[in-house]
C-alpha cells in the first residue's frame, strides 16, 4: 500500500513530458507543411485564375469579283485593203469590210479552190476598242495564201518555180478615227511578190 502511494505521488509531481518536436527539415528545404503540394497549393506563378480559351478564328469572306467592264455602245466599221503585186505587173487589190461592236471581235472566212494549186484561204479577225481620247485600238489577224501564176508550159514546171505563198499577219495598233494606215507589208521569201495590208476603222454613232 505504501509503495503504491509513493509511485502515484512521483507521477503526479513529475512535469508533463514536452511534445515531441517535428522532425527538423534538412537545410535549404521548407518545412513539410510549407512545401507546395502538401496542402494542395498551386505552383507559384499559376494562381487560381482559369486559362483563357483561344480566340476563335474567323475567316474573312472572299472579295467580290470585279464586274466585267463593258465596251462603249458603238459600232466600228473596219475596212481592209489587201494589195497583191508581183514585180512590175499591175497590182491586184482585194477589199474587205466588217462591222464590229466596240470591244468585241468580228471575223471573215473565205476559201477558194484553185486549179493545180489547191485551196486558198482569206481569213480576217478584227477586235476594235474605242479609247477615251477618241482613237481606236485595233487588233487583227490576216491569213492569206495566194497562188503564183504558173510559169512555163506543160505539166512540168521549171525548177524553183513558186506556186503559192502563205501570209499570216497579227497586229495591234492605234488608229485615228476614219484614217487609213498601212499596217503590214509582206514580201515573198523567194520571188518578187509583195502583199500590203491597209486598214481603216470608223466609229459609227
Amino acid at each position: 500500500m505504501f509503495i503504491r502511494t509513493v509511485l502515484l505521488t512521483a507521477l503526479l509531481s513529475t512535469p508533463a513530458l514536452a511534445q515531441q518536436p517535428a522532425s527538423t527539415p534538412a537545410p535549404g528545404r521548407a518545412p513539410r507543411g510549407d512545401q507546395p503540394g502538401d496542402r494542395g497549393d498551386q505552383p507559384a506563378g499559376r494562381g487560381d485564375q482559369p486559362t483563357p480559351a483561344p480566340a476563335a478564328r474567323t475567316q474573312a469572306p472572299p472579295a467580290p469579283a470585279a464586274p466585267r467592264r463593258e465596251g462603249q455602245p458603238v459600232n466600228v466599221k473596219v475596212d481592209f485593203t489587201i494589195t497583191d503585186q508581183r514585180g512590175g505587173a499591175a497590182a491586184i487589190k482585194r477589199r474587205l469590210s466588217l462591222m464590229v461592236a466596240g470591244d468585241r471581235t468580228g471575223s471573215i472566212r473565205t476559201l477558194s479552190q484553185v486549179s493545180q494549186v489547191g485551196t486558198v484561204p482569206l481569213n480576217i479577225d478584227a477586235s476594235p476598242t474605242l479609247l477615251a481620247d477618241g482613237k481606236i485600238r485595233l487588233a487583227f489577224n490576216v491569213q492569206y495564201d495566194w497562188p503564183a501564176p504558173l510559169e512555163g508550159s506543160g505539166e512540168r514546171l521549171p525548177r524553183g518555180t513558186v506556186t503559192s505563198t502563205s501570209l499570216h499577219d497579227s497586229v495591234w495598233l492605234i488608229l485615228e478615227n476614219g484614217k487609213s494606215l498601212v499596217a503590214a507589208q509582206s514580201a515573198d521569201p523567194v520571188g518578187d511578190r509583195q502583199v500590203t495590208v491597209e486598214v481603216k476603222a470608223t466609229v459609227l454613232r
